[in-house]
């Protein structure tokens, strides 16, 4: 694809099939996106991928933790407070009140998508060391926005999902992660179940108008 057609693509999927990707791609993508700028070049990123019986476990586990109402605990919990401030909270209530609308009161629909981890054949586990600056969560912001365009480029979806990282405990046991780093975030990967009704259809919710972020002084 050409830029334009992959940045335009770029938008989660609630849903996978259960077509495999190779192992291969997952690692030419992450190599790729090493390029990604860092502070002082610190790049401070360490990926972690599991599939097959390692990725079944962690869903396993994951689903009994949300029966069981387990509380979570996110590494990035002290960066999750909310006390956010007026503007972005104005902003996840207007998608709040979308989503009902999009989901055509099928909500349900995405709570059992996210419950079985979006049936994704694979899951990239993104961290930084724990003694790390603030600085290094944007670095690895910057790191995950090119995993997840280079993956689209390979006609793959990805999903972004803050519940993936809810338990940092089980993401260490099945990913291996040594204790010293903090999961950050998580991006399932695969190919679009294009037959999954929480796929259909793709939503892109509005942006906020332009003169509102947008400020040049001369």
């Amino acid at each position: 694809m050409n830029f334009k057609e992959v940045f335009q693509n770029e938008h989660v999927t609630r849903r996978f099939t259960n077509r495999r990707v190779p192992e291969k791609a997952i690692a030419e993508i992450i190599e790729k996106a090493q390029q990604s700028p860092s502070l002082l070049n610190s790049q401070p990123w360490r990926a972690y991928v599991i599939m097959g019986d390692a990725l079944e476990g962690f869903k396993k586990a994951a689903a009994e933790n949300m029966d069981n109402k387990v509380k979570p605990n996110e590494d990035f919990a002290a960066m999750l407070s909310l006390d956010w401030d007026t503007f972005p909270s104005s902003n996840m209530a207007m998608m709040g009140a979308s989503q009902s609308f999009f989901f055509r009161n099928k909500l349900h629909l995405f709570t059992e998508a996210n419950k079985t981890t979006f049936n994704a054949p694979a899951i990239i586990f993104l961290t930084i060391p724990k003694k790390s600056p603030a600085w290094s969560v944007f670095d690895l912001g910057i790191f995950a926005q090119s995993i997840m365009l280079l993956a689209i480029n390979r006609g793959l979806g990805i999903m972004p999902a803050h519940s993936m990282v809810s338990y940092p405990d089980l993401v260490r046991k099945y990913a291996r992660i040594p204790e010293d780093e903090s999961v950050g975030m998580a991006i399932a990967i695969g190919y679009i179940d294009k037959n999954a009704e929480v796929n259909d259809p793709v939503f892109i919710p509005k942006r906020v108008p332009f003169n509102k972020i947008y400020k040049i002084t001369k």
